[in-house]
């Protein structure tokens, strides 16, 4: 079981917890799982988070509509790209990213990191080392 999930439908909620989304139920005592961990465990499949918190898509998607604004998919795709970004930030190459990140091949991982930031990963990348160089020499 991730996160030692026990998950009440009736009650879930999704929380914003400083940097983090938690997923919150009172079958919990209080406490909560990271939801950002967890998409990234469960290769960011609804289906599969759905199977975690033994709730239905539909009724995930209406949690995270009510309590995100995005629906799960929105919101994965989001993560998704926010994780890749900092992982190339990192120094992480582009071919390491998508397989670490579960995209079927690195020409899809590329296809959507282009439409999210309007550059390809390697372009980021090139760019984010210039930026950091013009800054040390400053």
């Amino acid at each position: 079981m991730l996160c030692g999930l026990l998950v009440n439908q009736k009650y879930m909620r999704i929380i914003r917890a400083t940097q983090t989304w938690r997923v919150l139920s009172p079958s919990l005592g209080g406490e909560g799982c990271c939801l950002q961990q967890l998409a990234m465990q469960l290769g960011y499949r609804v289906g599969e988070i759905c199977g975690a918190l033994r709730c239905s898509d539909r009724y995930l998607r209406a949690v995270f509509l009510r309590d995100v604004g995005l629906s799960p998919k929105e919101w994965m795709r989001q993560e998704r790209m926010v994780v890749a970004r900092r992982m190339l930030d990192g120094g992480r190459e582009p071919s390491a990213v998508a397989m670490d990140l579960g995209f079927a091949s690195l020409n899809n991982f590329r296809r959507e990191f282009q439409e999210v930031y309007g550059v390809s990963p390697g372009r980021w990348m090139e760019v984010n080392i210039e930026h950091r160089t013009f800054n040390i020499e400053r």
